[in-house]
Parts: structure tokens; sequence; C-alpha cells
């Protein structure tokens, strides 16, 4: 059974690990220099420990950790951003991901716009996050072939 527990500052290599294993794929796809893949231990600590309303959940298979989903909230926690949603490769493709989102909303049932941004050109990121009841609100230019897409969920309760 799929389940998520907020990670603690004793967790920073299991963050940094999965998220390396995620996004590696990408990165050597597009060589963004802004992908997570390349985000450094400082600034992976930074945001677990140290930054106000900013939140990694562990997505958990039983007991082990199949990946992460990384969110920063307002003050009001009525807005919230998916920073980083990560799932090691040989688990994606297979609902944890939507498990993930899902159980994340019920841990924060104030919130009620969900944004984010992922790389247009990833259709399949795109599908996973429309599935997931998200929007597209608009695009900006990255870099040659690469753009980003950002989108919204809207929570109606």
């Amino acid at each position: 059974m799929v389940h998520i527990v907020q990670a603690r500052a004793e967790d920073l290599e299991t963050i940094i690990a999965i998220q390396r294993a995620s996004f590696k794929a990408v990165y050597e796809k597009y060589q963004d220099e802004y992908d997570p893949y390349l985000e450094d231990r400082k600034r992976i600590k930074w945001k677990l420990v140290e930054r106000p309303n900013s939140y990694y959940y562990f997505v958990k298979e039983k007991r082990e950790n199949i990946g992460f989903l990384r969110v920063q909230t307002n003050e009001e926690l009525t807005e919230a951003w998916l920073g980083t949603a990560a799932i090691l490769p040989q688990y994606q493709g297979k609902g944890y991901g939507s498990e993930g989102l899902s159980l994340l909303e019920k841990e924060f049932p104030t919130i009620k716009q969900w944004d984010l941004c992922t790389v247009l050109q990833d259709a399949g990121m795109v599908a996973f996050y429309e599935k997931n009841g998200y929007r597209q609100t608009h695009i900006e230019p990255e870099k040659e072939g690469m753009d980003m897409v950002y989108m919204k969920k809207l929570i109606d309760k």
C-alpha cells in the first residue's frame, strides 16, 4: 500500500539519491543547467531544513522509499507549488506518482490552488499532470528545443 511520510533532516542523502536517479534521463536528454539532477546538496538541504513552508514527503510502497514530492506553500496554506515530483525510474508509470499526489492533497486539505512547471516537450510528464487534474496556464521558452509549461490545479472544497 502506498503512503507518504514527511522527510526529516537526516533523510537528506536519501532525497539526493532519489532526485538524481529520477532526473538523470531528463537531464541527459535536455542538458538543462536548472535540472533537478544538478541541484547541489547545499540547496537541497536548505529546502529540506531551513526554507520556510517547504516540505518533502517520501512516497513509500510498504517500507521502501520509491520517490518523494516537495511542496512549497504560502503562509496561509491556501496555495502550493509542487516543486519536485521524483519517482525512481523502476517505479515510474505504475500509478505511484498519482497516488502520491492524491495523498499530498489530503495532507494539505486547505490548499485550494496547486501550481507547478515541467518541460513541455516531455509529453509523458505533461500527460501525467493533466491526468491528475492540472491544466496548462502558459508556456515560457527555456532554451532551444526546451520550453517550460506552467500548470495549475484548483481544488473546489
